[in-house]
């Protein structure tokens, strides 16, 4: 009897160290889980497996978030992988504070217009990028996003070699991210000569 007693003990104690990862478990990532699953589960098709979970976690971070109003705020992100493509990743950012609970973060850019020394030839040289509007996005594209200072780099390849692309910065401030930095590279020429769209100090 004293056997099986030590035997049933050694197996309740393996089964509660198997649970044991699971219950220390962050639950605000399951719920992050949950809200970008019910909300980006139809437009990030490289994000889910068969069974809808997700092939990947995401990348968390947790920071404090400047602000113009009153204290700097605890936040965490998550960089969650949305898409995949020939030379360009998307990913879908969320983020946690504790007044606005989860929330995804919107990027605001501008919508630029090329101007070609022949507009019949996009691949010849180009004469100005001007800003014609401005959109708002909730992916970014090959996406970095530094918690020391709070800023999120991207960078969109136009085509694989890297020489025509558009970039720039964001960085976490009241309550999302503010774009600061926005520049572009129109010319297919072989080489990278980006032209400044935007900079704010």
């Amino acid at each position: 009897m004293m056997k099986r007693s030590a035997l049933c003990c050694l197996l309740a104690t393996l089964s509660l160290a198997a649970l044991a990862p699971a219950a220390l478990a962050d639950p605000l990532d399951d719920r992050a889980a949950a809200t970008f699953s019910s909300a980006f589960a139809e437009s990030c098709t490289a994000a889910f497996a068969e069974d809808g979970s997700l092939i990947e976690p995401p990348r968390r971070f947790d920071v404090t978030m400047s602000s113009s109003f009153s204290e700097p705020e605890k936040a965490t992100l998550w960089q969650f992988r949305c898409n995949l493509g020939a030379y360009n990743q998307t990913d879908v950012l969320l983020m946690w504070t504790e007044f606005e609970g989860i929330v995804p973060l919107a990027l605001a850019q501008p919508a630029v217009t090329v101007v070609n020394e022949d507009p019949e030839n996009f691949e010849s040289p180009v004469k100005e990028v001007k800003i014609a509007g401005w959109t708002a996005r909730n992916a970014v594209v090959n996406g970095t996003f530094d918690p020391a200072t709070g800023v999120l780099s991207a960078t969109g390849r136009w085509r694989g070699i890297g020489d025509a692309y558009d970039a720039g910065d964001w960085v976490l401030r009241d309550g999302g991210l503010q774009l600061r930095h926005y520049e572009v590279d129109a010319s297919y020429d072989g080489e990278v000569k980006p032209q400044l769209v935007l900079d704010f100090p």
